[in-house]
């Protein structure tokens, strides 16, 4: 059984960013797995209906934890599912915090621009 959180989120979240910040958390706690199979960006619309289907279909899917960016171009969802095993490791007051850490450590990367 899972539970879900779900936080808004600034435009431009970025999938690459996030499935990073999953797979340093992934590093970091075994009972998360290997969660980056589990991260994913769904381009909408209507953010609520998306954000119901999202939890409601989460039985279905195998990963102890998922993370799904519901991206609405100015603003977005990021709607976070775990198992009760992995919340009973690492709780939502924890495992949110961290998770925001890693995100904020990643910096995309960045092509030099030589000054002429």
């Amino acid at each position: 059984m899972y539970e879900s959180m779900t936080v808004q989120v600034r435009a431009g979240l970025g999938e690459l960013r996030l499935t990073e910040a999953v797979q340093v958390l992934s590093r970091g706690y075994e009972v998360l797995g290997d969660a980056t199979a589990a991260v994913r960006r769904v381009a909408v619309a209507d953010l609520p209906r998306v954000a119901a289907e999202v939890v409601a279909g989460a039985p279905e899917r195998v990963a102890g934890f998922q993370a799904v960016w519901l991206d609405a171009g100015e603003e977005g969802r990021l709607v976070l599912l775990a198992r009760h095993e992995v919340l009973a490791v690492l709780p939502w007051h924890v495992l949110l915090p961290e998770l925001v850490a890693a995100w904020k450590a990643f910096a995309e990367p960045r092509i030099p621009v030589q000054a002429r």
